[in-house]
């Protein structure tokens, strides 16, 4: 399987938008009413969870509020839930293999585009707009998730998967407990989250399960340049912006406090990955009409995604799925 991510720059900003929309929504409703209960149940935590994973191949299951203390007229709560693929390890298996297949061949397409419309060769152009555009669509199809709490998951169960892949276990991620911390205010619904909750992986979960093979596409038309393609699900090249990126991390090495921070500079392959995906990000953050959004995201990924690793291959996945949604 590929490491690379793919999920389009339009569904990060629309994915980000959609969620802050879930708890913005919640909070301009947000009323003191009498005949509400006088402090957030389980169901009313579940409410609003499921819309914040609203997805047609997720299931949100076990829920339940574990504490809870007022906050003036608000409720801080904490809760805990599942969030399921439908379908069982065969499907999780067949979604990741897909997902990281797709993953891998957008990279090397791109450059192929960057190639050919540096020549101007038109036919070859064509081909690989019509080749990335395929990819997009199959994506959709396959992961038609858009909220910033259900994407952020699946990206951290597929990184599980493609080390379970590369390891050469028949184990595919089937589900992930988390745990959340929340602030809620009555409303004429009831009690609703006033603000985006703190969510923390508990476990994965996994079953076993085959992961299925998927034929490799024709290569788009040849330009002036042959571009690189993937090399055991790992992508040999760089764009040109990656070329320039500087090679040390984005941050004081002398000042790394976490595991993962210290083991991003005691590798120069994760140092040049931080700084490649450093740059991206302001990259996109400088011409994104949503700069709140990206930032939003940006902190969500570090915390949920890439925090959480425990090994090299897992930081270096974290930071390839990342570079490819900000590009």
């Amino acid at each position: 399987m590929a490491t690379a991510d793919f999920i389009l720059g339009t569904t990060c900003r629309s994915t980000a938008r959609k969620s802050l929309g879930v708890w913005i929504a919640a909070l301009a409703t947000t009323v003191t009413l009498a005949g509400c209960s006088s402090q957030p149940e389980t169901a009313d935590i579940q409410k609003d969870l499921t819309e914040a994973y609203a997805c047609p191949i997720l299931e949100l299951s076990e829920v339940k509020k574990v504490d809870g203390a007022a906050n003036g007229k608000s409720y801080d709560v904490t809760f805990t839930h599942t969030m399921s693929i439908k379908g069982g390890a065969e499907a999780a298996a067949k979604l990741f293999a897909e997902w990281s297949h797709l993953a891998g061949q957008q990279l090397p397409a791109k450059m192929a585009l960057e190639q050919a419309q540096a020549t101007g060769n038109v036919a070859a152009i064509t081909q690989a707009e019509q080749q990335l555009n395929a990819m997009d669509a199959r994506l959709v199809q396959i992961m038609p998730c858009e909220t910033l709490e259900a994407v952020t998951r699946l990206q951290v169960m597929r990184a599980k998967a493609d080390e379970a892949v590369k390891a050469g276990q028949n184990a595919a991620p089937v589900s992930i407990k988390v745990r959340g911390t929340g602030r809620m205010g009555k409303a004429e619904s009831g009690w609703h989250f006033t603000g985006m909750p703190a969510f923390n992986m508990v476990e994965i979960v996994t079953a076993p399960a085959t992961y299925p093979r998927f034929a490799v596409p024709a290569a788009p038309a040849a330009t002036t340049n042959p571009v690189p393609m993937e090399v055991s699900g790992r992508s040999g090249m760089a764009s040109s912006a990656e070329a320039i990126a500087p090679t040390g991390p984005s941050f004081d090495c002398a000042k790394a406090s976490t595991s993962v921070e210290k083991m991003i500079c005691s590798s120069p392959e994760l140092a040049a990955a931080d700084a490649r995906t450093v740059a991206a990000y302001k990259a996109a953050l400088s011409a994104s009409s949503n700069p709140e959004g990206i930032k939003q995201h940006q902190a969500q990924w570090r915390r949920a995604v890439r925090d959480v690793c425990t090994t090299p291959e897992c930081v270096t996945t974290a930071y390839q799925q990342r570079l490819a949604e900000l590009k």
